[in-house]
């Protein structure tokens, strides 16, 4: 595809869809020309229907996704939906040669998750996970201090993102079903679990503690706090779940301590927006550099669709693959084994 094309896009799931909608409108040489969602009242204000908010976008709307994915003048298809329902729809991409992105979490669990990344092989599908955070501006320079940058080897993290607790007593919420989110720790943790595989690489071993505090799934934690190895020999502490104070607006940080210096990335609102570092030898005060982030929650996906597009027009696969998806998903599926025997799991996928 031309670098200058114009990427014409179609959405499943208006929920979330929603969210990747106001994204792309602050993207050039993209549109929104094709909508579905089979269920009501997932748009903004009770008296619009999906046909006269898809109007005001001259899109198309759809009520049946797969129809959608068949017949819509698109370049590619954005998959909004929970877990659950992506296998016929990513069939249906795969058919048509139409590249996917596919909102996290990758699957519902490691054979839901490998049915859909050997759908994707098979067809050779050009594909892409939706993890925004490395694609944030200070992940991507604390990307380029390690290794081979000013701090040398990574060898300890410590992170975290624990979103507000109301989720965690919300036990009909898609996140809770054990054959569709499978648990928090997979629906959200897992933006952590790929940050930290994107700079540390493989995991190979994983030991967990916590618990449902709430109770909205008892057997699915709302709280936890997972050790992870890795095979380059770097060790990393995840704190996820669902137990903060929504008026902390999600704080979320990672420290990396590494064979030179150390680096702090911080931020609110699930997003990254400021990166501390130095070096062991460094004197006076550390480098400190911010970015402003997005206006809005809902613009966290911005960077990450930005991606997306431009590896559709390039016809280059984006890193956020099917394997960068089995890997947070065997991270979330090992806290749960974990949890129940105690476990420590070693991690294959």
């Amino acid at each position: 595809m031309a670098s200058d094309a114009e990427i014409r896009l179609g959405i499943v799931g208006m929920r979330l869809g929603l969210w990747h909608a106001g994204a792309i409108a602050e993207l050039d040489g993209v549109s929104i020309v094709a909508v579905a969602d089979n269920v009501p009242g997932k748009l903004p204000g009770p008296n619009i229907t999906l046909g006269e908010w898809a109007d005001g976008l001259g899109a198309e709307a759809y009520t049946d996704g797969i129809d959608m994915i068949k017949s819509a003048d698109i370049d590619a298809v954005d998959l909004c939906v929970s877990p659950k329902w992506r296998v016929p729809l990513v069939e249906a991409a795969a058919a048509r040669g139409l590249p996917v992105l596919l909102e996290k979490p990758w699957g519902t669990n490691m054979a839901h998750g490998q049915a859909i990344a050997d759908i994707i092989k098979q067809s050779n599908l050009l594909h892409m996970v939706e993890f925004p955070l490395r694609y944030f501006p200070p992940i991507i320079a604390l990307k380029e201090l390690l290794d081979d940058g000013p701090l040398g080897r990574p060898f300890v993290v410590n992170a975290e993102i624990v979103m507000g607790e109301m989720p965690a007593k919300m036990p009909e919420h898609w996140m809770w079903d054990p054959a569709n989110g499978n648990g928090a720790i997979n629906e959200n943790t897992c933006h952590v679990f790929d940050t930290i595989c994107y700079l540390l690489g493989e995991p190979v071993s994983l030991h967990a503690f916590g618990a449902s505090y709430h109770g909205a799934e008892p057997t699915l934690a709302d709280g936890a706090v997972a050790n992870i190895r890795f095979a380059s020999g770097a060790v990393a502490s995840v704190t996820g779940g669902s137990l903060g104070a929504n008026c902390l607006r999600t704080p979320t940080w990672l420290d990396v301590y590494t064979e030179k210096g150390q680096a702090l990335v911080t931020g609110i609102d699930h997003m990254y927006d400021t990166l501390t570092w130095g070096r062991a030898e460094d004197e006076g005060e550390p480098t400190r550099e911010h970015w402003p982030n997005p206006p809005l929650r809902t613009l966290i996906v911005r960077y990450a669709i930005e991606e997306f597009v431009n590896s559709v027009r390039s016809g280059e696969q984006p890193e956020s693959d099917a394997d960068a998806g089995l890997k947070a998903l065997a991270l979330a599926m090992a806290v749960n084994e974990s949890l129940a025997t105690g476990e420590t799991v070693d991690l294959s996928w």
